[in-house]
């Protein structure tokens, strides 16, 4: 039976200006717009806070220090031989060493002074002490001193300013300000540069909760609707791939009935021994080829997802069951909700406490939750199944020796329905034995979003 033609129109071809930037368009703008607002900022930022002037020291207040060994203010460094000599050979520059000099109770050759330039240029400058007064020599910006001392010469420089000093901070408050002011507009292109990729997760996790569901629309760039647009057609064909072999597979186990039936009508007319064995198996065959039909035919039927409280599911199936003289029962420890088709999953936790009674004497469920997964656990107390066969039961038509009794009886069929009804809710189903003996069947589901 084919799959349910939808409803959805073909996909329409947007118009020019409903084409949807490619991903790589919007990172490269994205990336564009963020190097341009940077150095907007950034000439803000310097137009508002113009540069500190240079550092201004009065040869007195730097005499002081000298003598002093001030080394918060300046570094001092031992030399074995003197200082070159600045080029800048000005009346001016020779005045203040010898001012310098006097300032430190040396000989002016025993004192050097070496300046930088300062805003493009070498000076020395002097200026008023405090407005009044004569004026004082001064340096200005970076500069190099040496006294001689009676082992060599000792130099003596600035020591450099605090990097963060008030106009750092001033710029780097700014700065920080300005970066808060730009993420709310960071913050919703993020946003709408990852939406698409939102959605198509959503549209991923719900085809793996019901691979027959129809993925959303995803709406975004280039690159991920047409990864969108490939899943829809690799999902499409999976079913139809699905649906062929389903519809192959009903259609042998319908013919094979006609032939079962004449050999069935024919062991009527036998005589002997052999006649009771031959009829068990022509039974034995008729009811793999009804369960195989059952299997086809509910493989090939639409789901009918709702959400239900599978707690309250697995209690009702273990009821029904125990009032008809199975062996069963249920114990629900949290309430939960899962989105799936009530038949197909009463089928699986039916299936599985009839196999636990069957082969374990009595079977007992289990719901609890364990993260975003509904699990139920189905125990019975049998001998188990050995390690090596664990995974192979789950293949159709797959028995165990034991199990081909006529007492038993059983097509193969039953574990392969049982999977395939998880995983068709985007859970599965494993077996493993209990260390106090028996089986266990545990069902893993997804909650419901």
């Amino acid at each position: 039976m084919p799959f349910p033609e939808t409803d959805e129109a073909p996909p329409r071809r947007p118009a020019a200006h409903e084409i949807p930037s490619s991903l790589f368009t919007q990172i490269f703008a994205l990336v564009l717009v963020t190097v341009a607002v940077a150095q907007l900022i950034n000439l803000a930022l310097l137009a508002v806070l113009p540069p500190d002037p240079p550092r201004t020291v009065p040869i007195g207040a730097l005499s002081d220090a000298i003598l002093a060994r001030d080394e918060a203010a300046l570094t001092f460094t031992r030399v074995p031989v003197a200082p070159p000599r600045d080029s800048d050979n000005s009346p001016a520059l020779r005045r203040l060493e010898t001012d310098l000099a006097n300032l430190l109770g040396r000989d002016p050759a025993d004192v050097t002074v070496r300046v930088t330039d300062v805003q493009g240029r070498r000076f020395v400058e002097v200026y008023p002490h405090g407005g009044k007064g004569e004026p004082e020599p001064a340096l200005i910006g970076h500069f190099l001193v040496g006294v001689r001392q009676k082992d060599g010469w000792l130099l003596v420089e600035p020591r450099d300013q605090n990097p963060f000093n008030m106009r750092e901070k001033r710029f780097l408050l700014l700065f920080i300000s300005s970066a808060f002011i730009m993420l709310p507009a960071a913050w919703l292109f993020a946003r709408r540069l990852a939406r698409p990729f939102e959605q198509f997760a959503d549209a991923a996790e719900r085809i793996g909760r019901d691979p027959r569901a129809l993925p959303p629309k995803v709406e975004g760039p280039e690159e991920v609707e047409r990864a969108a647009e490939a899943v829809r057609q690799m999902q499409q064909r999976l079913q139809a791939y699905v649906t062929d072999r389903t519809q192959m597979l009903g259609a042998i186990a319908h013919d094979l009935r006609t032939p079962l039936t004449r050999l069935a009508f024919r062991l009527e007319t036998l005589d002997g021994p052999e006649r009771e064995r031959m009829r068990a198996d022509v039974a034995e065959m008729e009811a793999m080829v009804k369960a195989t039909l059952g299997f086809a035919r509910a493989d090939s039927q639409p789901p009918e997802r709702q959400r239900l409280e599978l707690g309250s599911l697995v209690e009702k199936v273990a009821d029904d069951l125990a009032e008809t003289g199975h062996r069963v029962s249920a114990e629900v420890k949290d309430m939960l909700v899962v989105e799936g088709d009530v038949g197909e999953l009463r089928r699986l936790i039916s299936n599985l406490l009839e196999n636990g009674e069957a082969y374990g004497h009595r079977a007992r469920a289990r719901v609890w939750k364990d993260g975003g997964h509904a699990v139920v656990d189905i125990e019975d107390e049998g001998p188990g199944i050995p390690e090596a066969e664990l995974e192979r039961v789950f293949e159709p038509f797959y028995r165990l020796e034991r199990s081909r009794s006529r007492e038993t009886g059983g097509t193969g069929l039953g574990l392969s329905v049982v999977r395939s009804i998880a995983r068709a809710h985007g859970g599965d189903v494993e077996l493993m034995n209990r260390r106090q003996g028996g089986l266990r069947a545990r069902v893993i589901l997804p909650l419901a979003a």
